[in-house]
């Protein structure tokens, strides 16, 4: 959270959070008063912009993507392949107890889009992620959620549009298997810890997706990976398998 509030600091016009932050703070009041702890947290931060399709390369300058990439490097964060890294000492957090004096965390901004149009990809060939879900964030307020506890300009995206990311994202992971962990876990606590049933959670949810979404999700997921997210999530046995199988009765 601490990491959250530390680019929020930063930035002074909306900006979407995606990823593990959205997730805990979609699910973590319900999740904690189920499971008297927290949800799990997140060190990366995802950020993610729209851009329109045909954007201009002069036009790019006054994007807020730009924006926020020329406030995190006058900040000491640097490009790292396709995210943004400044090393900060836990010291500049309060948090000693334990730790050398010198000691730092590397601290992750990753940046999404949700197109990659011509001009951006002359500067900028394959350094973002490309997420086209957040359009329908900024292009309507009814898929935004503030998160006004730590600033009133971060947003993220409905409970149904984050699950459409996991399940977009979790086959794309290739064989990065604690990223895949990580997916699933989010992908169950979305469904599970929620304030609607299941069917009521995924009613809107098919008009997010790709025809064979689903399949593919399905396709990646073995038994082994669903009882590892079930002994971090304190689970019980079959609990994951149950819930996705109604999920994959969408289809």
């Amino acid at each position: 959270m601490d990491n959250l509030k530390i680019i929020a600091e930063l930035i002074s016009f909306p900006i979407c959070v995606c990823g593990g932050w959205a997730v805990y703070y979609t699910i973590n009041d319900i999740f904690k008063e189920k499971k008297n702890r927290e949800y799990i947290g997140s060190q990366d931060i995802d950020i993610g912009f729209s851009l329109k399709s045909m954007v201009t390369k002069s036009e790019l300058e006054s994007t807020n993507l730009f924006k926020t990439m020329k406030i995190l490097e006058s900040n000491g964060y640097k490009p790292d392949g396709f995210r943004y890294r400044k090393d900060v000492a836990y010291a500049e957090l309060g948090i000693e107890d334990h730790i050398g004096e010198n000691e730092t965390f590397a601290l992750y901004v990753d940046i999404l889009v949700n197109s990659y149009p011509p001009s951006l990809n002359d500067l900028y060939p394959n350094c973002f992620f490309e997420v086209p879900l957040i359009e329908h964030v900024y292009n309507n307020t009814k898929n935004q959620v503030k998160i006004s506890s730590i600033s009133d300009k971060l947003l993220i995206p409905t409970r149904e549009i984050i699950i459409a990311m996991k399940i977009h994202s979790l086959p794309t992971r290739g064989n990065i298997r604690h990223k895949m962990v990580k997916d699933l876990c989010d992908l169950y606590g979305l469904l599970w810890y929620s304030p609607k049933s299941l069917n009521e959670t995924t009613k809107e949810l098919a008009k997010f997706l790709e025809r064979n979404s689903l399949e593919l999700l399905k396709n990646k997921i073995d038994p082994e990976l669903m009882k590892e997210c079930e002994t971090i999530l304190e689970e019980p046995e079959g609990s994951i398998n149950t819930v996705l199988n109604e999920l994959y009765n969408l289809n």
